[in-house]
This record gives structure tokens, C-alpha cells and sequence, in this order.
């Protein structure tokens, strides 16, 4: 085989390892999807975009607050009427697709896996960035990451 013929070989065995990697990876990232509820879809969504970097706890909190408001009249009775209430969640302002199909992955597992704690009733929490006005109006929980929750 000449140099050409199997530089030529290298790259089209190459080409097929990228697109067959692509394949694999679309479609393992759309399993991951395929098999949530629609409730458990807009938990990931919402953990996902809220504190994906934060681990179980916050993970767990980001959830109890969505279901906290799920029982409590204030809000709609479902998690994705909740998750996507106007100017509840900051991230469905300008929704983006999810890229960290690790996280996105685990978190999905995270859901899936069953109920957590309430922990306390927490209905609300921000950014350890900014003090908004309404904080000082519920009990403050706790700080888990870079959130403080309140119920």
C-alpha cells in the first residue's frame, strides 16, 4: 500500500470513528430523555439550569422547592406549570439547550430514582449573589452552594 493510499484509508477510518462517536453520543443523550415523565423532564430541566453544579443537596432542594409549591395553593398544581410560571425560575427567561449531557444525565438519574425530602416546606431561595426584596419576608433555611433557601 503506498503512503497515499493509506494516509486516504487513515482519514476515512477516522471520519467514521467521529460519526459513529456523534451517533452514539445523540443518541445515548436522547435516551436519557426518552424515558422521563413530563414532571421529571421539567425537574431536570429546571436542576439542570438552577444547580447542576452543586451536587445531591442542592440537586434535592432545587427539586423540594418545585414540589413545596406543587402542595401549596400559592402556586399551579403541577411541576411544570410551576417550573415555568412567568419569572419564577430565571433560566426560563432565555432557555438554553442543555450541553453537559454528563450532568444532564445524572441528574436525570437523580429524578428518577425517587421522592426526596421536603425539606422544611423550602418554597424559595436565590443566589448567594444578590439580597432580592422578598427574602426578608420568608424564614431563612439554610445555604446549600451558591443558594440560600426559604420557606
Amino acid at each position: 500500500m503506498s503512503k497515499l493510499n493509506f494516509t486516504r484509508a487513515v482519514k476515512v477510518r477516522l471520519v467514521i470513528a467521529v460519526l459513529a462517536w456523534g451517533v452514539f453520543f445523540l443518541s445515548t443523550a436522547q435516551k436519557a430523555e426518552a424515558n422521563l415523565t413530563p414532571s421529571q423532564q421539567c425537574h431536570v430541566e429546571n436542576i439542570y439550569h438552577e444547580s447542576r453544579g452543586e451536587g445531591w443537596l442542592g440537586w434535592a432542594l432545587v427539586k423540594a422547592t418545585v414540589e413545596n409549591r406543587v402542595l401549596d395553593s400559592r402556586w399551579p398544581s403541577t411541576v411544570c406549570e410551576v417550573v415555568y410560571q412567568d419569572s419564577q425560575f430565571s433560566w426560563t427567561l432565555d432557555p438554553q439547550a442543555a450541553t453537559d449531557m454528563s450532568s444532564w444525565n445524572r441528574i436525570s438519574k437523580f429524578v428518577t430514582e425517587g421522592s426526596h425530602s421536603n425539606f422544611n416546606g423550602v418554597t424559595h431561595y436565590h443566589t448567594t449573589a444578590i439580597n432580592p426584596w422578598w427574602a426578608s419576608s420568608y424564614e431563612y433555611i439554610g445555604t446549600a452552594g451558591d443558594h440560600k433557601y426559604y420557606k
